[in-house]
């Protein structure tokens, strides 16, 4: 089962519990080897994912300070609970979306 929405609506899954949304710019190289990692970390965490080409979305870019891309926010519904914009590893990123999964689970 996919997981991924590529959307023209950047808030299209805020109302999701846990969910991640992916930042990126059609030009940027980094952000499409980020998110491949990604892809491969999240067949692991299996969260919905929203990403967004975020040069349609100044508003949300300045709302939410996004400094660069790629951006990964790690969300609870419409808070960001981590904000990546080093995709450092596969290993790295499933443990950062691992640890706001668990944090939910315990609440």
């Amino acid at each position: 089962m996919k997981h991924t929405e590529i959307s023209n609506d950047v808030y299209k899954l805020f109302n999701k519990d846990v969910h991640l949304l992916f930042g990126y710019t059609p030009t940027c190289g980094t952000c499409k080897i980020s998110e491949r990692m990604l892809d491969i970390a999240n067949e692991m965490t299996k969260l919905p994912i929203n990403k967004c080409d975020l040069n349609f979305y100044p508003e949300f870019c300045e709302e939410y300070e996004i400094q660069s891309v790629p951006v990964l926010f790690i969300m609870k519904q419409e808070k960001v609970i981590k904000r990546i914009y080093a995709f450092q590893s596969v290993p790295y990123i499933v443990e950062n979306i691992q640890k706001v999964i668990d944090d939910k689970n315990l609440s």
